[in-house]
C-alpha cells in the first residue's frame, strides 16, 4: 500500500466517522423540529446523556438500542440514519477525493438526509433548506471557479429538464382528478438537484427515484402497511446512486445506441 492510498483510507475513515455524526445530529434535528437545544438527553427519562452514550452506531450497539438509564428503547431509526451518514460521506469521499467539490457534495448530501428526515416524518420539504441547497451551488460556482455564463446556463437546464414537464403534468393532473396528484415539493427538491447534475443524470434520477418508491411501496403492500409514501426520501436515495454510478450508466447505454 502506497502513500496515496494510505491517505485516502485515513480520509475515508474519518469521513465516515464525520458522517455518523452528522446523521445521528440531522436525525435529531428532523425529530425535535430544529436545531437541537442543550445537552442530549433519553427522551423517556431526560438523563443527560455522556460522551459513551452518544458515540455514533457503537453507542447503539453496545446498549442493544435502549437507553442505559431508564432501559427505554431507541428507535432504530437513530442506528439507520448514522450508518447512512457514514456510508453516504465516504462514499463521496471515494468520489470526488481530496477536492473541493467533495465539500459541496457533502454539504448537499446533508441537507438531502435531513431533508428525507424530515419529509419521511411530515411530508414536508422545507423552502428554506432547498433553498440553502441552490445556495450552496451557486457559491460553488465561484469557489470552483468554473465559467459562469455556461455553468448557469448548464445548471438551468438541469434544474428545468425534469421539474418543468412534471409541473405541467401536475397541474394537468390537478385539473382532470380535481385533487393534488403530486407534491410541490418534490418539484422543487427535482429543480434543486438539477442545478448539480446533466439533464441526462436528471433523467436517470427521475426513473431510479420512482424504481425505489415503486419497490418500498410493493413491499409495503405485501406487509399490509400501505400508507402514502413521501417521495423525497427515493429522490434524495436516487441522487445518491446516480452521484456514484450515474455517469458510467449513462455512458454504456449510450454505447448500445452507437
Amino acid at each position: 500500500m502506497d502513500s496515496t492510498q494510505i491517505l485516502q483510507l485515513y480520509m475515508t475513515i474519518w469521513l465516515a466517522l464525520l458522517g455518523a455524526v452528522m446523521g445521528s445530529f440531522l436525525d435529531c434535528a428532523a425529530m425535535r423540529g430544529g436545531l437541537p437545544k442543550g445537552r442530549s438527553h433519553c427522551d423517556a427519562c431526560h438523563h443527560v446523556l455522556n460522551p459513551m452514550d452518544l458515540l455514533p452506531i457503537l453507542g447503539y450497539l453496545l446498549h442493544k438500542g435502549h437507553c442505559r438509564y431508564c432501559g427505554a428503547k431507541i428507535p432504530i431509526r437513530c442506528l439507520v440514519t448514522e450508518v447512512i451518514g457514514a456510508v453516504l460521506f465516504a462514499s463521496l469521499g471515494l468520489k470526488f477525493g481530496m477536492h473541493l467539490e467533495l465539500v459541496m457534495q457533502l454539504i448537499l448530501g446533508s441537507l438531502l438526509l435531513l431533508l428525507a428526515c424530515i419529509d419521511w416524518d411530515s411530508h414536508i420539504l422545507p423552502d428554506r433548506l432547498l433553498l440553502v441547497a441552490g445556495i450552496n451551488r451557486l457559491v460553488f460556482v465561484f469557489l470552483l471557479g468554473q465559467p459562469l455564463p455556461k455553468t448557469l446556463l448548464s445548471m438551468l437546464m438541469g434544474g428545468l429538464s425534469v421539474s418543468l414537464p412534471l409541473l405541467i403534468l401536475s397541474l394537468v393532473m390537478d385539473h382532470v382528478l380535481q385533487k393534488e396528484s403530486m407534491g410541490g415539493g418534490d418539484i422543487k427538491l427535482l429543480f434543486v438537484l438539477g442545478l448539480y447534475l446533466h439533464w441526462l443524470e436528471m433523467l436517470l434520477l427521475l426513473f431510479v427515484g420512482c424504481v425505489l418508491a415503486l419497490a418500498w411501496a410493493l413491499r409495503a403492500k405485501k406487509n399490509g402497511t400501505v400508507a402514502e409514501i413521501p417521495f423525497g426520501p427515493f429522490l434524495s436515495a436516487a441522487w445518491w446512486i446516480v452521484i456514484l454510478f450515474g455517469t458510467s450508466w449513462i455512458r454504456w447505454y449510450q454505447g448500445l445506441l452507437m
